[in-house]
Parts: structure tokens; sequence; C-alpha cells
């Protein structure tokens, strides 16, 4: 299996995913799943997830639920498949993770300090799972866009050490938190980059790895914000417009 796409994998994993041990008819068996949601057909992450882990798992779906896009999931209820995926992913897994790996079907993981590169992917992964690029309005330049790139973690002890480690990885932005989000059951905590030339170089990191919904959306703000040229001497960060991201490999 490819190393940078288990890596991938395991960020992605690690930021949507899930594993436990359920009741089912009296008895407990392991269970192992991905949601994603997608006004599209299947969402390519799960797709490439699956190939990941070398095609081990189901993807089903769409569950329709009026004013909501649909629903699809990854999942696997085989003992011995999920205890081979949590053991290809274990390496780049987060702790909390791995213990639910542990928990569930009894895997001790190994993490390892990855090259820079894998824990690129990795953040890559995770950024597909948790990212989000986008516009916000300008405060004292009505008409004109500012970018934000974030990465939006619950938890209630304490910073994320996953956030910790995907901005370690970009070498770029902050974080912040905790604070009080409208839906949320736990404080929230949110690495940020918000200077176009940072959220330009973070996706230009992330970019081979990247998945095509994260991408193309990332791409589209950086051109909307990069083509305000008379927004130019107050814009951080924005001066003439740079190559466009390098194609993707």
């Amino acid at each position: 299996m490819d190393r940078l796409e288990l890596a991938w994998a395991a960020g992605f994993f690690d930021g949507d995913g899930w594993t436990a041990r359920v009741t089912h008819r009296s008895t407990g068996r392991a269970v192992a799943q991905i949601n994603q949601a997608s006004s599209s057909g299947v969402p390519e992450v799960l797709v490439r997830f699956q190939a990941a882990v070398g095609g081990l798992g189901h993807i089903r779906g769409p569950k329709r639920k009026k004013g909501r896009k649909d629903l699809y999931w990854w999942f696997s209820t085989k003992r011995r498949v999920i205890h081979d995926i949590g053991r290809s992913l274990g390496p780049w897994l987060s702790p909390d993770k791995a213990a639910q790996f542990r928990d569930a079907v009894g895997l001790e993981t190994t993490r390892i300090e990855g090259t820079a590169t894998e824990e690129l992917a990795w953040a890559a992964g995770f950024f597909d799972a948790e990212g989000s690029v986008c516009l916000l309005k300008h405060r004292s330049h009505e008409g004109y866009w500012l970018p934000e790139a974030s990465v939006t973690q619950g938890c209630a002890l304490g910073l994320p050490p996953e956030l910790t480690r995907f901005r370690d990885a970009v070498g770029l932005g902050h974080l912040y938190g905790p604070m009080s989000q409208e839906g949320a059951t736990e404080p929230i905590y949110r690495w940020k980059c918000a200077r176009l030339i940072d959220v330009r170089a973070a996706i230009d990191l992330l970019d081979p790895w990247l998945g095509e919904v994260k991408r193309d959306q990332a791409v589209r703000v950086i051109a909307i914000v990069a083509g305000q040229t008379d927004a130019t001497a107050w814009q951080p960060g924005v001066g003439k417009p740079q190559d466009p991201l390098r194609p993707r490999p």
C-alpha cells in the first residue's frame, strides 16, 4: 500500500472516522465508519479512503432527509477487516482514534515520527475531513472579501492535539479557543489562516494530496480575493497576482 495515501487516509479517519464496539442482538460487535454529506453523488473521499485501505469495507447511501445534503458512509462490521485497517493506518493515527481501535478489536498500534511529507499527507486528509476555505466580508471595505482557511474541532478536554499537529505540519496559521458555537456540545477550537499569502501557501503545501472538493473550494476563494486589484493597497498579503496552484500530479 502507498504510505502517503495511508497517511492521508489516517488524517481523514482522524477527522471524520470512528470505531467502536456496539451492542448487536445481545452481543457486541465492532464497527468502523466514516460519514460524508454530498449533493453530487458518492463523495470522492470515501472512494479514495476505501482504495487506500486496499478496497476493504463498504460504501452505502444515499440516505436522504429534507433540507439536508444526502448522507453517504463507508463502514465495516467485520472484526478482521477493522483490525487490518487499523494496523495499516496505525503509524499515523491520533492517540484517540488508535485507542478506539484498541477498545473495539484489541489492536495495539504504534505511532511513528512520520517524514515531513507523510505529515503533510496526513494534514491533507485531516483538512479534507474538517477543513474549509471561505470568503469573509471585509469589515471596513464594502464589497471586498477576505479569505480564511480553517480547521475546526470540538473537545471537552482542551486544545485537540490534532490541531497542533496540523499547524506544525503546514508551519502556518494560529490556534484559537476555546469558544462557544451554536449547536456545539463541546468547546470549539480552531486553526486559522487569514492572510491571502498564507492561505495560498498552506493550500499549496497540501495540494498534492488534497481531495477535489476542498481543493476546488480553495482555488475559487483564492481567485476571487486575488482578483480584487483595487484592494491591494489595504489587503494584507495581496499584491501582484501569483501563478495558479501547481497542477495535481
